[in-house]
């Protein structure tokens, strides 16, 4: 009995293990090889054969590739967050991280994700791009693949500089915070030794290993070296880096800095590696050993493809995590055509009608609608976080100064609630908001002036604080509004197209006042304001204007949306001081020049306000669908 007792429990004890393994294994190795045999049977060849199109024309792009996948795993994961030109929030993306500043090669992701979103669209992940092109830059002089990549990775949302100042592994660290840096992402201290061999092509900069030539301690001094570095090496290094020139560049492996092979091991143990980091392998007993073993080739390259691997694992995104970009440099363009039309097929049908409803009765409707969707997407995104009235203490993002003047909320929950009684919990307010200011605007014409991609969610955090700081200001120089929209994710003609919306609407005395009266404090005028136009607006707001006194934005007709604000803005007539600095930079004023043309604006107009309406979106399981825009649900909803 004792014995059949026994035998049971190790058989159990024998399952529980398999099923714990087996539970191990699903999730620790949620990627698998050839992902999108099925989805995208031909993703990976594209992915080499572009890649392989590109390293032929130039042989330096294999290190900067793999340098990329290194710094993007290292900063939450394999999820290509590097790639993303903006951040929630004010903070910088990762690429503008001081270590990220000398990355290359984010064109090449760019077209391969091109051609990959040619033969199937929303696919393939830029996270998946990233890994397969690095493998695949490294193989072209071998005309095989140097490791396999395990693919099923899903694309990141977020982006901050500070994460990859705290994250990447720095050239100046020693063996024991290498160690703990690389034990914290899962890799382990034969993994840093392998992956260090990365240094093997490619070159650095003079400020990444400088201070071992002649400031080591911090004495300073030609003496004031590091004296683990061959003495030979060191002064060939001072005479390439004579002065602190910034572009001055160095091969990280000496005489094979475009050879992916083995002899920076043979370096390392000559004390002719180029960094700190690299010299501090030496300084550790069981790395030192490891790395004599690696000076042979076919050692190496085997444990390199391990610890690639490795890498390429970590903190990944999978299933329904993350999104699957369209474009690499930016979020949320998740959102797609039709996004209800299984879900409530009658959702955008409604919002057409009743928008033409409202606008037929208020022709300035169009205007309204439109800032609106401006102020929500500009602060935390296009997440309706501007419909939220307050709750408790802390002031709401409509109650901000640069949106008190902001209307239209009651059409967009008379449109909510009629959605609601038709396919309740399904459609956000966000889209409703987008939806919306396109068929507000329009509706004199007949037809959609520009698509509207959907599936956006709620957001259920509104603070005025964040709108004070994110709003373009009437009052903003070209210098701030760029750096603005540059933090968006949205280009130079992104600002001057969506500054065109100035062609309809109004706006109060109080934000032109300076300009006609005070402009730099002496009592002046603004000089770039055309002077009879500046005597108009003064006799529509004189000194002591009525706080409630308005003007029309666009000087012919405020209601008609078209190309005159250009024209307007070229004749110095543009209402505020944020128009008139278009005009300070040649590039802008250029822009505006083209956008003259009715057709010109309109394309532009349509592609700006799409990018705008995707910015920080949430999809997903992200945020909520608010039963009420005004609120957010209950916890019991």
């Amino acid at each position: 009995m004792r014995g059949g007792g026994s035998r049971r429990r190790l058989l159990v004890l024998a399952i529980s293990l398999v099923l714990l393994g087996g539970l191990g294994i699903c999730e620790g190795n949620a990627l698998k090889m050839h992902y999108y045999k099925k989805s995208c049977p031909k993703a990976e060849d594209i992915v080499r054969n572009v890649t392989w199109t590109l390293v032929a024309a130039d042989n330096d792009l294999a290190p900067d590739l793999l340098r990329i996948h290194y710094h993007d795993c290292f900063v939450r994961g394999c999820d290509a967050s590097v790639l993303l030109d903006s951040s929630k929030g004010k903070e910088k993306p990762e690429k503008k991280a001081k270590p990220n500043l000398t990355l290359k090669g984010f064109d090449v992701i760019d077209k391969v994700k091109a051609k990959l979103e040619e033969e199937c669209p929303g696919i393939v992940s830029c996270a998946d791009v990233v890994a397969l092109v690095a493998r695949d830059a490294v193989s072209f002089k071998f005309q095989k693949r140097m490791w396999a990549v395990l693919t099923g990775r899903r694309d990141g949302r977020i982006s901050r500089a500070s994460e990859a100042l705290a994250n990447l592994p720095s050239p100046f660290m020693d063996f024991p915070a290498l160690k703990q840096l690389f034990g914290g992402k899962g890799l382990d201290a034969d993994d840093l030794v392998v992956l260090s061999g990365a240094h093997t092509i490619g070159e650095a900069h003079c400020a990444a290993f400088e201070k071992r030539l002649s400031n080591f301690t911090g004495k300073g001094g030609k003496s004031d070296v590091d004296l683990s570095l061959d003495p030979t090496y060191g002064r060939t290094l001072r005479k390439i880096c004579p002065s602190k020139n910034p572009d001055t560049t160095v091969d990280m492996d000496l005489g094979s800095g475009d050879t992916f092979d083995s002899s920076y091991y043979v370096n390392l143990l000559k004390h002719k590696a180029l960094f700190h980091s690299d010299a501090a392998l030496l300084t550790n007993n069981r790395a030192a050993k490891l790395a004599r073993k690696l000076t042979d080739k076919k050692h190496f390259f085997n444990m390199f493809a391990k610890s690639v691997r490795k890498m390429g694992d970590i903190e990944v995104l999978t299933g329904t995590q993350g999104e699957i970009r369209k474009k690499c440099t930016r979020g949320g363009d998740n959102l797609e055509m039709n996004f209800y039309k299984n879900t409530c097929p009658q959702a955008e049908g409604i919002v057409k009608r009743m928008t033409e409803f409202y606008t037929f009765r208020n022709p300035v409707m169009g205007a309204k609608l439109l800032r609106l969707h401006y102020h929500d997407c500009f602060v935390r995104g296009c997440d309706a976080s501007i419909l939220l009235d307050r709750t408790g203490d802390d002031p709401v993002e409509k109650e901000a100064r640069p949106n008190l003047s902001v209307t239209g909320y009651s059409v967009i929950e008379a449109i909510k609630t009629q959605i609601e009684r038709e396919c309740p919990d399904v459609v956000s307010c966000a889209d409703i908001v987008a939806l919306a200011a396109r068929d507000a605007v329009s509706f004199p014409f007949q037809k959609p002036l520009w698509k509207v991609f959907t599936g956006r969610r709620d957001g259920n955090v509104s603070l005025a604080p964040e709108a004070s700081t994110n709003l373009p200001s009437p009052f903003g120089d070209f210098t701030e509004l760029m750096d603005l929209f540059t933090q968006k994710g949205l280009d130079l003609n992104d600002l001057v197209a969506l500054s065109g919306a100035h062609t309809i609407g109004r706006a109060h005395c109080g934000a032109v006042v300076q300009r006609l009266y005070n402009f730099t404090g002496k009592g002046d005028a603004d000089p770039s304001l055309d002077p009879e136009y500046a005597d108009e607006l003064r006799k529509n707001c004189p000194v002591a204007f009525n706080p409630n006194t308005t003007l029309e934005m666009d000087d012919r007709d405020s209601r008609a949306f078209n190309s005159h604000y250009f024209v307007a803005l070229r004749e110095h007539k543009g209402l505020f001081q944020s128009d008139a600095a278009l005009l300070t930079n040649d590039d802008a004023a250029a822009v505006a020049k083209r956008l003259q043309n009715r057709r010109r604006f309109f394309d532009q107009f349509g592609r700006s306000v799409v990018r705008m309406g995707a910015m920080d979106v949430l999809t997903g399981e992200e945020g909520e669908i608010r039963k009420r825009c005004a609120v957010v649900n209950s916890p019991q909803q």
